[in-house]
């Protein structure tokens, strides 16, 4: 029984040496690659092995003490039909085997290799921060094979509060257009984000976009603030001293935002400017049919009272004649002048240049529109060579349009739209015309017509 439980005991301390008797094979019977003894050229034979991490995916870990996590590697892949001996695998950390895994392959096997490994960190500590290796190496005519590293980080976590800089020379004077790089500096495990504020408010879009710097493009007066960086992991987070930025005004003491105001005062009173000019030009053209001011002297044409001899012309179609010929009667009862150009006439001349001379001499022009006269090819050709080419001069006075009965204003000429027309169904048709044709232009409201509107009325006769 006893020589058993010695038995037993001397097994259990063989195993113990396992461990150090692979690392010694793996750091001698296979330390050189058996393909390194062509020295002349390498044996067509001599395939390189392929292992690779297969867990973690990430090349970096940030461990905390009392962590856990295993490290993977495998070599799948086919070889060919001269591959072979014998497959170690295993883990190096920092050029020093961590663990060793022994296996073989044969052409049998349909040289089909795939071996793995593993490398388990338990209760992480910081004696257990390093790069770990996983190699592949062949006691046959196989080249040894590295796969990439993981670099393993275990330490004690840790946040300082964070210092924020700016890399111009005077962050109280910087000048407009620039651009400003800030950046946060802290030590911090595991690794710290950032966010940022401008007068205490925050300007960072997330916590998962949060860098370590913030870049300011274009640099002018809204930029203007106090600026601050917070870092933050595990542990909580920390806030920065407050960082003044604040730009330099420009050449001339002026702020640019001033400069900014009184271009675009001037820009938009020019603007202004200019849109009223033309729209008073185009109505003043518009309009100037209905009242017409000269503002020229007397070599261009000034048309003064003393210069003109009718206080109006008067035209009409040749169906309007005797209804118009009354008005121009009832018009000279109130002492007032009138040209009328079937009556002034004299024979021996143009009809349209009389028409001319008469309206060029009136400080005002009657025009007599019915629906005969919309037909009347004369009272057209009277109005467009003799009325229409006046009214372009420089007259002083009115065109008054005289709508007859059944005329719609709206069939007018287009130079005269815009004139204010008196209608003959207007009862007070005749008090309105003579104040039209009054000299003064103010006459007075009240005034009392020797010839009564009814009188008027009654003489109309429509055609």
């Amino acid at each position: 029984m006893q020589q058993e439980q010695l038995k037993t005991t001397m097994f259990l301390r063989s195993l113990s040496f396992f461990p150090a008797i692979l690392a010694i094979l793996w750091s001698t019977t296979i330390a050189d690659d058996p393909c390194d003894r062509w020295k002349e050229h390498v044996s067509p034979y001599c395939e390189v092995l392929e292992p690779y991490v297969s867990s973690p995916r990430q090349q970096s870990l940030e461990l905390l003490p009392g962590d856990n996590v295993t490290l993977h590697c495998q070599v799948e892949q086919t070889l060919g039909v001269h591959a072979a001996g014998a497959i170690w695998m295993g883990w190096i950390k920092d050029n020093t085997t961590a663990s060793v895994h022994l296996g073989k392959f044969t052409y049998s096997e349909k040289n089909a290799a795939n071996f793995s490994t593993s490398h388990a960190l338990t209760n992480a500590r910081p004696h257990d921060s390093g790069t770990y290796v996983c190699q592949a190496k062949s006691t046959g005519n196989l080249q040894r094979g590295n796969a990439t590293g993981v670099h393993v980080t275990v330490a004690e976590p840790q946040l300082e509060t964070p210092n924020i800089t700016a890399d111009v020379p005077s962050p109280g004077d910087i000048d407009l257009g620039l651009t400003v790089k800030l950046r946060c500096e802290t030590q911090a495990y595991p690794h710290a984000l950032f966010n940022w504020t401008k007068d205490g408010r925050d300007i960072s879009t997330n916590h998962s976009a949060a860098t370590d710097h913030m870049i300011i493009g274009n640099f002018s007066q809204s930029d203007d603030g106090l600026y601050a960086c917070v870092a933050w992991n595990m542990l909580g987070e920390k806030l920065s001293q407050e960082l003044q930025l604040t730009a330099k005004p420009p050449d001339g003491g002026l702020p640019m935002l001033i400069i900014i105001a009184v271009a675009s005062g001037v820009a938009v009173f020019v603007v202004v400017t200019v849109t009223a000019t033309i729209f008073v030009y185009r109505r003043r053209r518009q309009f100037k049919h209905c009242r017409l001011e000269s503002e020229s002297d007397e070599e261009e044409g000034d048309f003064s009272d003393s210069v003109a001899k009718y206080d109006s012309g008067v035209h009409c179609c040749e169906k309007d004649r005797s209804w118009t010929e009354k008005m121009v009667n009832k018009l000279e009862k109130e002492k007032l002048r009138v040209y009328f150009s079937p009556r002034d006439d004299i024979g021996g001349g143009s009809v349209f240049q009389y028409l001319s001379e008469g309206i060029a001499k009136s400080r005002n022009v009657i025009i007599v529109f019915s629906n005969a006269a919309d037909s009347d090819e004369w009272f057209k050709k009277g109005y467009q060579t003799a009325v229409v080419e006046q009214l372009d001069r420089n007259l002083r006075g009115r065109v008054i349009p005289v709508l007859m009965k059944g005329f719609e204003r709206t069939n007018l000429p287009l130079e005269l739209k815009d004139c204010v027309a008196l209608s003959v169904e207007d009862p007070k048709f005749f008090e309105r015309l003579l104040r039209s044709l009054s000299k003064d232009s103010a006459y007075e409201s009240d005034r009392q017509s020797s010839v009564s509107t009814e009188e008027v009325l009654d003489t109309i006769i429509v055609l």
